[in-house]
């Protein structure tokens, strides 16, 4: 199972302190504001409550629980190439 995090948070800071935080359950930076590690569903728990203690009024954060085979299907685009996650190691930011 993986778990995938999106965030839409404002402020750099609390953005800050989100993204240390998923880099400390061992998820991996997708993108400036999503990323991506194995989890279930208590890894997924965790995330929600740690992050209501810091996002704004008006910040979201989506977690979202995808299995294994559905993640390794993921379509990763580049300017020269659209490939599966499951065909390349890809490299994390």
């Amino acid at each position: 199972m993986y778990v995938i995090v999106a965030f839409d948070i404002s402020e750099e800071s609390n953005r800050e302190v989100v993204r240390r935080y998923l880099r400390s359950l061992g998820l991996s930076m997708v993108n400036r504001s999503v990323y991506a590690g194995v989890g279930g569903q208590s890894i997924a728990e965790k995330i929600s409550e740690k992050v209501r203690e810091i996002v704004g009024e008006r910040d979201h954060v989506f977690i979202i629980l995808v299995q294994e085979s559905e993640y390794l299907r993921a379509i990763v685009c580049t300017k020269e190439y659209c490939r599966r996650v499951e065909d390349e190691k890809f490299e994390v930011i």
